[in-house]
């Protein structure tokens, strides 16, 4: 696990960044190499589900997969900088936005101590609702009715986003089962407008169709 010193590391590879005398980051106060940047496959790209706009920053390829589990599974809380390195202008695009959080398992966030969703918003806003949650444990990837989480996800305090401009936010997408039903929960209480925001998605064209 990465360990703060004095000498500036790669939050991913631990490499120093002192010696790194390259343009960006003689420009850019960031906290990877340029190795692990472009181990990113950014695609930055609109979709719409039911209705709603959906951004989505990454392919969820290899590297962010292992990226993802070192820092959820392996609790390795200092990587929650690295995953919006390369969107700063997030916290601009999204300043006037409570971003509601997609919640994790509670038995899991209690052995790590974080809960990994919102230690990423926190690195954009301070603007954050964590009223969204599972009525009972579950976990979409050990599901084979994915569907079933419209019936799991539920909502407290929803009234705090009445007139709001609210930002949905996901680590991953996949069958976007999670985020509908997150829609339909947000969407009860009247806010302003609704968005999305998901780091990564394996299979961005589907949703283009």
């Amino acid at each position: 696990m990465y360990q703060g010193s004095s000498t500036k590391q790669c939050l991913i590879c631990h490499k120093e960044l002192n010696q790194q005398q390259d343009l960006f980051h003689l420009v850019n106060n960031s906290s990877l190499c340029l190795s692990c940047i472009r181990k990113f496959k950014i695609i930055n790209s609109d979709i719409r589900i039911q209705g709603y706009h959906v951004k989505v920053l990454y392919e969820y390829n290899d590297f962010f997969r292992q990226l993802l589990f070192q820092y959820k599974a392996l609790d390795d809380y200092a990587l929650k900088d690295c995953f919006i390195e390369s969107f700063q202008e997030l916290k601009r695009t999204y300043k006037n936005y409570i971003i509601v959080v997609i919640p994790s398992s509670q038995k899991d966030n209690k052995r790590r101590g974080f809960c990994p969703n919102v230690e990423i918003v926190k690195t954009f806003s301070q603007h954050i609702f964590t009223g969204l949650y599972k009525k009972e444990d579950y976990k979409q990837t050990k599901q084979k009715n994915r569907s079933q989480v419209k019936k799991i996800l539920s909502i407290k305090e929803g009234n705090l986003l009445y007139k709001k401009n609210v930002l949905i936010f996901d680590d991953v997408m996949t069958s976007s089962n999670t985020l509908q039903a997150a829609f339909q929960q947000v969407e009860k209480y009247h806010p302003k407008q609704i968005k999305a925001l998901v780091l990564a998605c394996p299979h961005i064209d589907y949703f283009k169709k």
